[in-house]
């Protein structure tokens, strides 16, 4: 990759794949890419903040879109972490915090942090004009945000998926001139829960999942205008208890459109904006619009 590329590609990549802040907005939260040191950097700090509103409240299960007058709202601040402590290895973590609002009802709190440990299986130490560099991650999500099941006022106080889970995945990158294409994919495994509300008690029993991303981008100057589309899915998600249930699958996409900007070899920002009502065919979720701004500090080798 050239410096420019090495400088914005791995800033622009947090908000071009799947993160917690673009996750389905009926949810209390999604499963993100760890922070993955992308480019030529010893360490990165990486804070965000994201605004979405939902404008299809429900797809459900035959994929019928239905809107309601009143839409609720998201913000979610982030802060993303990583550092390489050996040669090729690194670690991160992510925390949210989370707002959901409606009408005149506002709450909000901690969602569920992640933590991860990935390598850079394909180095890029000398030029191929055809191998990407690769990043194998490994990733753990722990239950720190409340889970819709918990919420006692229809999933508006839920923060996260409330449940533990386990994630690996890879992340590929090329630069080719001025332009750079990635891709990712992630598969997790999320595991059951006994919870409890006024109304039920029982165990939420989660599935698998995954999540698949291709995008790219176009280096000018100091700027770099990227696009980018990701899948998701999750396994239907059965409740046993006193009132037991079948889950559905959950299916959508998201399109993003993202612009960096490079202040220095230290600092860079992203502004991004994301729409899940463009493409795909989305069952069992709600769909939201996000617009999200990032500012990352990196420390070179």
């Amino acid at each position: 990759m050239s410096l420019l590329s090495l400088s914005l590609f791995s800033g622009a990549v947090l908000l071009s794949i799947p993160s917690a802040s673009l996750a389905a907005a009926c949810c209390g939260g999604g499963f993100a890419v760890p922070s993955i040191i992308a480019g030529d950097d010893k360490a990165q700090l990486t804070t965000s903040y994201s605004f979405t509103e939902v404008s299809v409240d429900n797809v459900d299960s035959s994929g019928i879109w239905k809107k309601w007058e009143d839409h609720q709202r998201v913000q979610t601040l982030r802060m993303d972490g990583a550092h390489i402590f050996q040669d090729r290895w690194q670690a991160g973590l992510s925390i949210p915090i989370v707002q959901r609002s409606k009408l005149d009802q506002t709450y909000s709190g901690l969602g569920d942090v992640s933590t991860s440990l990935a390598y850079e299986y394909l180095p890029d130490w000398n030029y191929n004009p055809y191998r990407p560099k690769g990043i194998g991650f490994l990733q753990i999500t722990m239950p720190t945000g409340k889970s819709r099941a918990e919420s006692e006022i229809g999933g508006l106080d839920s923060r996260g998926n409330g449940y533990w889970a386990i994630g690996v995945g890879t992340l590929l990158t090329k630069a080719i001139g001025r332009c750079d294409v990635f891709s990712s994919l992630e598969l997790h495994r999320s595991f059951a829960k006994t919870f409890s509300n006024a109304q039920m008690s029982g165990t939420i029993k989660p599935g698998y999942g995954g999540n698949l991303g291709i995008g790219g981008g176009y280096n000018l100057k100091s700027v770099r205008i990227g696009t980018s589309v990701s899948w998701t899915h999750e396994d239907p998600v059965d409740i046993e208890g006193t009132s037991s249930s079948t889950g559905t699958p959950e299916r959508y996409a998201t399109a993003t459109l993202s612009a960096s900007y490079l202040v220095n070899d230290e600092w860079a920002g992203v502004l991004s904006y994301a729409d899940q009502t463009l493409i795909g065919d989305p069952v069992n979720t709600s769909l939201g619009r996000t617009l999200a701004l990032m500012i990352q500090k990196r420390w070179g080798r």
